[in-house]
């Protein structure tokens, strides 16, 4: 055996070193990127269960928004929507208005977790 040829040995030994160390990192970052993503679509689930319930609200009549809460299970969050007055006090005509909040609760890596989502709906003018 040659002594170039041992010499390159050794270097393929280091370079394969070098590059195992650096895979490993590399590696490291994927799981963290996967829980990132996932957290990111249930945030973006929650977001469009709430706007479905907002939607579905507002295609009701005036009549039918009666101010009290209500509790449901839609597609794995806990969700409460509660119809009142605004609070604002400097409106004209607070009684054409109303506040429509919706929360969802979920339990995501272990914890629980609350998002709230806030819309007004006005009654149009007769």
């Amino acid at each position: 055996m040659s002594q170039a040829s041992a010499f390159s040995l050794i270097e393929l030994l280091i370079s394969m070193a070098i590059l195992s160390v650096g895979l490993v990192g590399a590696m490291r970052v994927f799981p963290m990127g996967l829980r990132a993503s996932l957290r990111a679509e249930r945030h973006s689930r929650a977001a469009l269960v709430a706007q479905r319930t907002i939607e579905s609200l507002k295609l009701e009549p005036w009549e039918a928004l009666t101010e009290g809460e209500t509790t449901a299970e839609e597609d794995g969050f806990d969700v409460t929507t509660r119809i009142s007055q605004p609070a604002p006090s400097d409106l004209e005509d607070k009684s054409r208005l109303k506040a429509i909040e919706v929360r969802l609760r979920f339990v995501q890596d272990g914890r629980p977790r609350e998002l709230t989502f806030l819309t007004y709906v006005r009654q149009e003018p007769s």
